[in-house]
């Protein structure tokens, strides 16, 4: 029996010094950058909108100046699903965008020229979010109920590997796509849906923040599919031809995400003060419960973003035997810790 967990907020001191290299810079594709010292103006393209402060690393990092001490301006832009941004950063639209490390996998397969350089999220937030009054305590139990969904992002595309590990199929629910989060949520609220996929980390405290009712979970990870979760993914193409931006984004990241560890209350400022309509509690209460995600057990004491082979593999095992991922030639074909290492570009 997987056991029901509320979720902590937690605070990881992390410190990792960065060593970080001191960048001419390379231009880009279509250059922003001159030798006058004008910034690099990089565009990544988030898995989702801004309503949610599981991003804080990138909101931090501009507040404070230290993408800008890389030479880089940084410009978020919203997505629609992990599905939706892997694609465009696959056509070159975006040269980089954050993507579920499972559906890139996927990408991967289907001959997608993606790569992740940087896994910010190394633990599974992924989770079934209920009202902790349907007495739900194992995937057993959501047999025959409404589950909402939201097709072609991250969580749809991973929740059949986790019916598959529990000796179930989506024939055993009833699966209702909804493509606002903001109706999933409301679908539970109303008793139109028994359940939805959300992050347990987002989600249900922002849901019982707005709602004042008691909600539980069952999370992925409890469920026997923990793989890696969010990280930046890039077009292979762009960055042969802008190693070196790459290289001062990756660290620049790097840099801000043990910013955000060591100061979880300015963070919550900084992205609040770059998402102003963002209630400033719940974006501290969010940051503090997405700190805990950074590393596994096999990348404790690595810098951010930085992965082993062993997850990668686990997180190949698990999507292969449960949702039929067709595996790469190489663990390597997924991913590459070369921009994110304190020497790369040296």
């Amino acid at each position: 029996m997987h056991t029901r967990r509320r979720t902590t907020a937690l605070a990881i001191a992390a410190g990792a010094a960065l060593v970080l290299t001191s960048c001419a810079g390379s231009p880009a594709a279509e250059p922003s950058s001159t030798s006058s010292g004008e910034l690099d103006t990089l565009p990544i393209r988030l898995n989702w909108t801004y309503e949610a402060a599981d991003h804080p690393w990138f909101f931090a990092g501009m507040a404070q100046g230290i993408y800008e001490e890389h030479g880089i301006e940084l410009e978020p832009l919203e997505g629609t699903g992990s599905a939706s941004t892997l694609q465009l950063v696959a056509s070159g639209s975006d040269p980089v965008g954050l993507v579920d490390a499972g559906t890139m996998m996927g990408g991967v397969a289907q001959g997608l020229p993606v790569q992740m350089a940087c896994v910010l999220a190394q633990r599974n937030p992924m989770a079934a979010i209920f009202p902790a009054s349907a007495g739900i305590s194992t995937l057993e139990d959501l047999r025959g109920e409404t589950v909402a969904v939201t097709p072609g992002d991250s969580l749809s595309q991973i929740f059949p590997a986790v019916l598959n590990a529990n000796d179930m199929s989506e024939t055993d629910l009833e699966l209702v796509g909804l493509s606002d989060p903001a109706a999933k949520q409301n679908s539970v609220l109303t008793g139109a849906s028994t359940a939805f996929l959300g992050y347990y980390t987002l989600q249900l405290p922002a849901l019982e923040a707005s709602s004042g009712e008691d909600m539980d979970y069952l999370s992925f990870s409890e469920l026997g599919v923990d793989t890696l979760s969010m990280g930046i993914v890039v077009n292979r193409s762009w960055a042969e031809q802008n190693e070196d931006l790459l290289t001062r984004f990756i660290q620049a990241t790097q840099e801000s995400v043990a910013y955000v560890v060591e100061n979880q209350e300015a963070a919550a400022d900084d992205f609040v003060a770059g998402v102003p309509s963002f209630d400033r509690d719940l974006a501290l209460q969010q940051i503090e419960a997405t700190v805990p995600l950074l590393h596994t057990e096999a990348s404790e004491g690595e810098l951010p973003c930085v992965t082993t082979e062993e997850d990668w593999q686990t997180t190949e095992d698990i999507l292969a035997e449960y949702s039929g991922l067709e595996r790469a030639e190489s663990i390597d074909d997924y991913f590459t810790n070369d921009y994110a290492s304190a020497e790369a570009g040296r």
